[in-house]
């Protein structure tokens, strides 16, 4: 007779399988999870270069089209009213049949920056009250430390401290010549 043995697996080298499998799933989905994490925190630290990088842009080609560079104490009050400013107005002469001057500037409130304008259709500049409405340029800001205008080199330097909600701080600096007249 011959006898066949039909032979199985144990129950320990099933267990052994298990805790292997078990062992390599757990190590691939910690792995996944942690590229997901750094893909997700490099996303945010992207978005918020993005937006200092677009806030000093901004900033800097309004500067470049200036007809005239106006220090902020100009304005009697409007220093005290928009507290974190960026210590400069910018002027520019419009085509517009209704206002011939435009102002704008810059300040940060609550991590953003906004800028804020006045219209005005005489040479006499505006008072603390024309400036309004505003424009949110760029969100993520907590610092205009460093930001200042050199009247007598013509130099401006724009500085903002940037930090996202899962980011380090990040500084992004940069200068910018003035070529128009400039009133302090």
């Amino acid at each position: 007779m011959n006898s066949f043995r039909i032979r199985g697996f144990t129950l320990l080298e099933l267990l052994i399988v298990s805790a292997i499998s078990s062992i390599i799933i757990v190590s691939l989905y910690s792995m996944l999870n942690f590229t997901m994490n750094a893909c997700r925190i490099g996303d945010g630290e992207d978005e918020v270069l993005l937006n200092g990088r677009y806030a000093i842009d901004y900033i800097k080609r309004e500067i470049k089209s200036a007809d005239k560079i106006i220090d902020i104490d100009m304005v009697p009050g409007l220093k005290e009213k928009y507290e974190n400013n960026i210590g400069f107005i910018i002027m520019r002469y419009s085509n517009d049949n209704i206002y011939k001057y435009n102002y704008s500037t810059y300040y940060l409130k609550n991590n953003k920056i906004y800028r804020i304008a006045a219209k005005m259709n005489t040479e006499n500049y505006p008072n603390k009250n024309a400036f309004e409405g505003y424009n949110e340029i760029a969100e993520y800001i907590v610092s205009l430390e460093g930001t200042e205008i050199n009247f007598e080199t013509k130099l401006i330097d724009l500085s903002f401290t940037l930090k996202g909600e899962h980011t380090e701080k990040s500084r992004l600096k940069t200068r910018v010549y003035v070529r128009c007249p400039i009133v302090y």
